[in-house]
């Protein structure tokens, strides 16, 4: 199982949610979030209630074999994975520290050991606020008493307060520790103090933090800078003290908040130089939404927007705030504020200094950022046809260095264009792929970048190449009256529009070579990334075009991106359910976030609950339940795929639907559908083709989840009505 952890370090990956939970922990919160009891888990599971007690109590230091291969079976994980998380909740969150960990930042949460309290009790609560509050400092017993007791403390607050303390201390005792260790709620010679490490405590650790972002980059080190300020941010869960309005308003909470306007600027302002302005956009939305007035964030935001390619949302982020400042204030836009309202009108997005710093953020595999060739002359229009950047994407690292290396790597190319083909199954995430690699090197293509989608695999007509040509030319000044009407001589008219300049066309959901051939320039200066659900062999056999084939996205990164969709908090509290969804959704991301919608928009509704639901119900309705619009979208992407296959492929494909959807070969079709040999392994090389089945060894195919189950649906709908006829 993947670990929950925060690594600690900052790369294109969002960082894992939460602490790891011990496994009896996951496994109760599992159960309890279907609403089972443990007599009905254990039946469902085919293990004894008593099996069941001793692995929720962590009576069972290493359960069976057997046991782990039938929970495994009830949460729709693999054997490997039960062992993995097994294995990994025993370590330490922190190995060599202990195991309190004291939230403020955000409601108050007490984790001690893995087994987070919630604190119900008014003056415990607002005890232990406090003192987290003024840690590592005292508090006084007049401030308890003032906090405690708001309006007026009794007579005998004193010896309320030593009772208070006595609770409080029961509430910290960490499971394991013995009655005689020493507590970490000390008495002062003033009053009360936990007596904690600074990283134990989220306030303090975050301050830490911040300081060391703010004297990293004082000191020249931008990368450092950027580690330590997003390491900062995430210490934040929301607003200060949510649930103590009260304490929200104490001295040193206000001051963390201003420290936390601080790093967030900083930290937007080393996102935007390293690359990855998508990371801070909603954090400055909701900061900015708490001061609109606040002109250093409002310019930090336009910049942040502006770079992920929302130019239009910066442009009115800027009008918005200057008829604030004027309503409101009387005043003008400040220098600041100004300033980056010119940097985006004038397109000057990157960073002043140049390209980032040589040292990057310390980072597992992080993409390297290529820096931008000396700028050309001004070219007679500039297209700028990119749509923007999906919020919410995660990892392809590997995929990312791939595309670099096969349409940025110096060296001779004979004059051949550089183009490379992205394919995979529909939802894989094609498209948001294109379009992260496009944006990160915007600087090597400074004429312009043009987009199209051909509507390869859509409700519409696929546009002709003609027609796309049209557009492209439209967009490079060309006059509609002066676009050829034959494709020969406008292929030559934009081949000439192109020649001598560096210009990045990026062709989405494309059918076939067809339409693909006439939009490569003639130039190498130029580059070309297309995106189809279909492989197009005769596009690399014919023009030299590279494949890179897109899979499903790993456990690590499914729980990355429901951790950016949920919340890392949401997450860590149901580990194992969230790790099931995400294999459940094959990790495509299209079903990921569908289905991630739906918790949303229900916060109640616990991850374990949705997914045995979702096991019960299926991913793809019957027509006659088609009234679920989320679920009805996915089905209708595989659809399209469907549709189109020839009549021998779709039936393999249904058939496909008995079997388990791994290890397929033409003889599994032999036996399944009495194809011969030939017949099934041309069906197979089909489906594949259409990205319906990936052939992860020479002869040997598998099925995405989600793929899977449709033809089962497809297989069940073919036999009823089959039924219905007889």
């Amino acid at each position: 199982m993947p670990d929950l952890r925060i690594t600690g370090t900052v790369t294109d990956r969002p960082v894992h949610p939460g602490p790891a939970l011990p496994f009896p922990a996951q496994v109760r919160a599992f159960r309890e979030q279907t609403g089972l009891t443990q007599r009905e888990f254990a039946a469902l599971s085919g293990i004894s209630v008593r099996a069941l007690r001793d692995i929720e109590s962590g009576r069972v230091e290493q359960p069976q074999t057997r046991t782990l291969r039938r929970l495994a079976d009830v949460l729709g994980l693999d054997v490997g994975d039960i062992r993995t998380s097994v294995s990994r909740s025993r370590r330490p969150a922190n190995p060599g520290e202990p195991g309190l960990r004291i939230g403020i930042l955000g409601a108050l949460s007490i984790d001690r050991g893995g087994t987070v309290t919630d604190v119900r009790a008014c003056k415990l609560r607002r005890l232990l606020s406090l003192l987290a509050l003024c840690h590592p400092e005292s508090a006084s017993l007049d401030e308890i008493g003032r906090t405690l007791w708001p309006k007026e403390p009794p007579r005998s607050y004193q010896n309320l307060i030593h009772t208070y303390v006595s609770q409080a201390r029961g509430l910290l005792r960490v499971p394991g520790a013995g009655q005689a260790d020493p507590s970490p709620l000390i008495r002062t010679p003033i009053g009360y103090a936990l007596s904690v490490g600074r990283d134990q405590i989220d306030l303090t650790r975050f301050q830490d933090l911040a300081d060391r972002a703010r004297r990293a980059h004082a000191g020249g080190d931008p990368a450092a800078a950027y580690e330590f300020a997003a390491l900062a941010h995430r210490c934040w869960r929301g607003p200060i003290l949510t649930e103590e309005p009260q304490l929200a308003l104490h001295p040193a909470a206000t001051a963390a908040t201003r420290q936390r306007t601080e790093n967030l600027l900083l930290y937007a302002e080393l996102a935007v130089r390293f690359h990855q302005p998508e990371l801070v956009v909603p954090a400055l939305y909701t900061a900015a939404e708490d001061e609109p007035l606040n002109e250093r964030l409002q310019a930090r935001l336009m910049l942040a927007l502006a770079c992920c390619g929302e130019q239009s949302e910066a442009l009115r982020v800027f009008a918005e705030v200057s008829r604030r400042l004027d309503a409101e204030l009387g005043l003008q836009p400040g220098q600041e504020l100004r300033q980056a309202h010119v940097r985006i009108l004038q397109q000057q997005l990157t960073a002043p200094g140049g390209a980032p710093a040589a040292r990057q953020p310390a980072a597992a595999p992080r993409d390297p950022v290529v820096p931008a060739p000396a700028p050309a002359g001004p070219p007679e229009a500039r297209p700028s046809q990119l749509p923007g950047l999906n919020r919410h994407f995660v990892g392809r690292a590997a995929h990312l260095r791939e595309l670099d290396r096969l349409l940025l790597a110096p060296g001779e190319r004979d004059g051949q264009v550089p183009a490379a083909l992205i394919t995979g199954p529909p939802g894989v995430g094609k498209t948001a792929l294109a379009l992260r690699w496009a944006h990160r090197v915007l600087g090597r293509f400074p004429d312009g970048q043009l987009y199209v989608d051909l509507h390869g695999h859509a409700r519409q007509r696929p546009l002709d190449a003609l027609e796309a040509m049209a557009s492209f030319l439209r967009a490079l000044g060309v006059p509609g009256d002066r676009i050829p009407g034959t494709l020969g001589e406008a292929t030559s008219l934009y081949r000439t529009r192109l020649s001598g300049r560096r210009v990045l066309v990026l062709v989405d959901n494309a059918w076939d070579e067809e339409q693909i051939r006439p939009l490569i320039p003639g130039d190498a200066g130029c580059a070309v990334l297309v995106t189809s659900r279909n492989a197009l062999p005769d596009l690399a056999a014919r023009e030299g075009v590279q494949r890179v084939a897109l899979d499903g996205l790993d456990d690590d990164e499914a729980l990355a991106l429901l951790g950016r969709l949920l919340g890392p908090e949401r997450v860590g509290r149901e580990p194992l359910a969230a790790m099931a969804l995400g294999k459940y959704c094959g990790g495509l991301p299209l079903v990921l976030r569908t289905l991630a919608t739906r918790l949303v928009q229900h916060p109640c509704l616990g991850i374990a609950q949705y997914y045995t639901g979702l096991q019960i119900g299926g991913l793809s309705p019957q027509p006659a339940d088609a009234g679920d619009g989320l679920l009805c979208s996915v089905q209708a992407a595989f659809e399209l795929s469907y549709r189109v296959l020839p009549e021998p492929a779709r039936r393999v494909f249904r058939l496909l639907g008995r079997t388990r959807g791994t290890d397929i070969t033409s003889y599994t079709l032999t036996e399944l559908a009495g194809l011969p040999p030939g017949e099934a392994r041309w069906a197979l090389c089909r489906l594949a083709d259409a990205s319906m089945v990936r052939e992860h060894v020479l002869g040997r195919f598998d099925v995405p989840a989600p793929l899977l189950r449709y033809a089962r649906t497809l297989l069940g709908q073919e036999e009823a009505e089959r039924f219905r006829t007889a």
